[in-house]
């Protein structure tokens, strides 16, 4: 089983402030990490540390070449094969937080805006997802994978509110699972002036998972929806990478045969692990780690 991840890698400033300024103000910067990180990274680095092959389509920069981030992949065999390496930089996040968890998020594209389209091999492939990025390539590279029989996510996350509507509207009709954040799917509806979510649904749709925060997730299918919950921790550190975690966690438990209700379990399980760390690659669980507290959460996984 192999997945390819397509979309962007960039290297994360994760800034935690005493307030979040208005225009024209400071603030104190009280702790500072530099993390690896981007949307497609993320997934790649967790499904890889689940126990599933997985490789990345993304731009980066020369600095990314030697780098920490860069061997980091080679040593858990993150397949980088298909990595662009451009001249500029590698794109790099600024997120800040206060102590009530609010953030704001400045993003630096870089390498990641000069992504171009390439012939892939799909056929080593049995899943392909497609995170934020540079859409305007999404769609033909959709196209290969699904005649080459691959199964095709799409999450477009922040691209939605300053990407062409028709460039992501484009790319649905491709996806067997679509992910949004309710935020994200209350904007393409009104966008593509749609009725509700139903009308996203299209021939290889199988199922719209849409994110809640705390509340966790529904999934929605033709037949209906089904909610699923987070799991309860201690205290959030970071909340850099849940989504991208939830993911991975939901398509590993898909490559491993399981449904989408016990996939998105698995999703939920994966992001409580990453949101009790700062970074989205820091606090990673095993496939053992994730069946101690699915079995505590749910009960076992089905056989």
């Amino acid at each position: 089983m192999s997945l390819l991840v397509v979309g962007n890698v960039a290297f994360d400033f994760i800034l935690k402030v005493k307030f979040l300024p208005r225009r024209n103000e400071a603030t104190s910067v009280t702790d500072l990490r530099l993390c690896p990180g981007g949307c497609a990274g993320n997934v790649a680095v967790v499904a890889r540390r689940l126990g599933i092959r997985s490789s990345l389509y993304s731009s980066v920069g020369k600095d990314f070449r030697n780098s920490d981030y860069e061997k980091k992949l080679l040593d858990m065999g993150v397949g980088i094969e298909n990595l662009q390496y451009v001249d500029d930089m590698t794109a790099r996040s600024f997120m800040f937080s206060d102590d009530n968890g609010d953030q704001q998020i400045y993003y630096y594209p870089g390498a990641s805006s000069k992504l171009s389209y390439k012939k892939v091999d799909f056929s080593r492939y049995k899943s392909v997802h497609f995170s934020a990025g540079e859409i305007r390539v999404y769609k033909h590279l959709m196209r290969d994978a699904k005649k080459r029989g691959c199964m095709v996510s799409f999450d477009p996350g922040q691209e939605i509110f300053h990407r062409r509507i028709e460039d992501i509207a484009r790319c649905l009709p491709y996806a067997d699972y679509l992910f949004f954040n309710e935020y994200e799917v209350e904007y393409i509806s009104r966008e593509i002036k749609v009725r509700d979510i139903g009308d996203l649904f299209f021939e290889n749709t199988k199922a719209i998972i849409v994110s809640m925060g705390e509340r966790g997730s529904r999934i929605y299918t033709k037949d209906g929806h089904v909610d699923v919950p987070a799991i309860k921790v201690k205290e959030i550190k970071d909340p850099t990478g849940a989504g991208d975690s939830h993911r991975a966690g939901f398509l590993v438990g898909i490559m491993r045969g399981y449904d989408e209700i016990v996939s998105c379990r698995i999703g939920s399980v994966v992001s409580h692990f990453i949101i009790q760390c700062v970074g989205a690659q820091e606090n990673v669980p095993s496939w053992d780690d994730v069946l101690r507290v699915y079995r505590s959460e749910f009960g076992n996984l089905p056989s």
